[in-house]
């Protein structure tokens, strides 16, 4: 599938790259044979002639560089692809191979936890569990692009920004996903393992296991609510919740207006797992520059609750130990 690529002309034109050696040297000759001089390959290319010798030494150049070239050569930039060794900034490249494959299941993994626990952004994408999670995404990172670089940093693994284009071409969004509430990307129905990989790492990372007390099992997002009358609002007070049945009926079919679009639709991926489960609006919070609705999936009834530890299950060790506990 080529939604399921991701190509090197995919990357911000600004990003530097690296061409392998032999490559290098046919585009230098294709351009001198083509405009001759220095000045000729400047003025055609519409770029400084410093480019000529960079791509003659075999130096990283910029993607909006190699597009002017590929343009002028009529090449193909698919064809492109397997001639590029690394890619960076103005530091350092690392290595990768383009295009990048994107038809694994560790993508699911790795949707489910940004639009979960991390955070997707243009510079530096992160995820906010250190230990066993972080090091399950950062594995599941590594075995799409195996040298992506990372840190540490605020107890936050930080990835390259590629792995935020990346996401974001697969339809995990930049920015707060509370305010734009998106959708689980369609392609994750496509196989009953990635739905299954996508729903283990989404309740490890905003789910509760059952528990003795508790008896269910209790996975909740939030999302913006618009609208919200002013005369309403102002009686808020700041960061207290006020539950869903204290709600007028009017500020009830308002937050009722906005469900929370990721929850509706792993409610409907629970039930293709026969996994019966309920979803509903705990209430609503007014914070500074906005007003969210708290809503969870709620799955109850210890044979339903055993059939969700059999058929999906948590990957966290404390997670599955607690629900051994309550299914023994």
């Amino acid at each position: 599938m080529n939604n399921l690529l991701f190509h090197w002309y995919e990357n911000p034109d600004e990003c530097l790259i690296l061409i392998e050696p032999i490559f290098s040297k046919i585009l230098t000759e294709m351009i001198k044979k083509r405009y001759g001089f220095n000045k000729n390959i400047s003025k055609n290319l519409n770029i400084n002639s410093k480019f000529y010798y960079q791509l003659k030494k075999n130096k990283p150049i910029r993607i909006k560089t190699l597009k002017r070239i590929i343009n002028k050569l009529k090449l193909n930039y698919n064809k492109v692809n397997r001639h590029i060794l690394g890619i960076g900034g103005s530091k350092f490249t690392f290595p990768i191979n383009f295009p990048v494959n994107l038809n694994n299941v560790d993508i699911s993994i790795l949707i489910a936890a940004f639009m979960s626990d991390g955070h997707n952004e243009s510079q530096h994408p992160h995820y906010a569990n250190m230990g066993f999670l972080g090091n399950k995404i950062i594995q599941s990172a590594r075995i799409i692009i195996k040298d992506i670089p990372y840190e540490f940093r605020n107890e936050h693994v930080r990835f390259h920004p590629i792995l935020g284009r990346i996401l974001l071409k697969l339809g995990v969004p930049y920015g707060c996903k509370s305010v734009i509430n998106p959708d689980v990307p369609r392609f994750i129905y496509s196989k009953k393992e990635w739905m299954r990989q996508y729903l283990t790492q989404v309740f490890d990372d905003e789910g509760h296991a059952a528990t003795k007390i508790s008896r269910k099992i209790v996975f909740g997002r939030s999302v913006t609510v618009k609208n919200v009358p002013k005369e309403f609002s102002k009686f808020m007070e700041l960061k207290k919740k006020v539950y869903f049945n204290n709600l007028p009926p009017k500020i009830k079919e308002i937050v009722l207006e906005t469900p929370q679009r990721l929850l509706v639709s792993e409610k409907k991926m629970l039930n293709l797992f026969g996994i019966n489960s309920s979803l509903r609006c705990r209430g609503i919070c007014k914070y500074i520059k906005r007003t969210s609705a708290d809503w969870v999936i709620e799955i109850s009834g210890k044979e339903n609750i055993r059939k969700f530890h059999n058929n999906i299950g948590f990957s966290h060790p404390e997670k599955v130990r607690k629900m051994e506990f309550y299914l023994e």
